[in-house]
C-alpha cells in the first residue's frame, strides 16, 4: 500500500502521477512528470492536462460523485488517502477549508513511463472505456513529454 507521504509529498523524482482532479463542476485529468532540478536549484514538476472525451468525462464524473457521496462523510476532518483498487488513490485534503463542493483527486502512481501507461490503461478499463478509443493525444505521447526535458526558452 502507498504511504501518505508518497501521495502528498511528491518527493520521489522517478515517479509519474496521473491525477483526476474534481472541484465543483471542474473535472480534469492531469499527468505529472518527475521532479526536475533547474540550474538555479529550483525544483519543478511538469504537468500536462490529458484531453478527455465526453464519455470519459461522464464516467469519471460518476466515479467522483460516488466517491464524494460514500467517502467524504467519514473523512471530513483529516487529510486522508483512500485506497481504490491497486492502481489509484483518492486524496481528500483540507476539506473543511473548502467551499460547499468537495475537492476530490484520484492519483495513479507509477515508477516509470511503461508502468504509468499500463496503470492509466487499467484505469481506463475500469471507467468502462472502449480500449480502441483514441484521445486527442495518445497517453504514450503525453507520458513521453513528461519525462523529456522541457524546451529551452530564450
Amino acid at each position: 500500500m502507498l504511504r501518505e507521504e508518497d501521495v502528498h509529498g511528491f518527493t520521489s523524482p522517478e515517479k509519474h502521477y496521473l491525477r483526476l482532479r474534481a472541484s465543483g463542476d471542474s473535472l480534469k485529468l492531469i499527468a505529472k512528470g518527475p521532479t526536475q532540478l533547474s540550474a538555479d536549484g529550483i525544483r519543478s514538476r511538469r504537468e500536462i492536462e490529458v484531453p478527455l472525451s465526453p464519455q470519459v468525462l461522464e464516467a469519471a464524473r460518476s466515479l467522483v460523485q460516488l466517491i464524494a457521496t460514500d467517502a467524504l462523510p467519514a473523512m471530513r476532518r483529516t487529510r486522508s488517502v483512500w485506497k481504490l483498487g491497486e492502481d489509484a488513490e483518492v486524496v481528500l485534503d483540507d476539506l473543511d477549508a473548502l467551499p460547499k463542493e468537495p475537492f476530490v483527486e484520484l492519483e495513479i502512481l507509477a515508477s516509470d513511463q511503461a508502468a504509468a501507461l499500463s496503470r492509466l490503461r487499467t484505469w481506463e478499463e475500469r471507467l468502462g472505456l472502449d480500449p480502441t478509443w483514441q484521445e486527442v493525444k495518445s497517453y504514450a505521447q503525453i507520458l513521453s513529454e513528461l519525462i523529456s526535458p522541457p524546451p529551452e526558452t530564450g
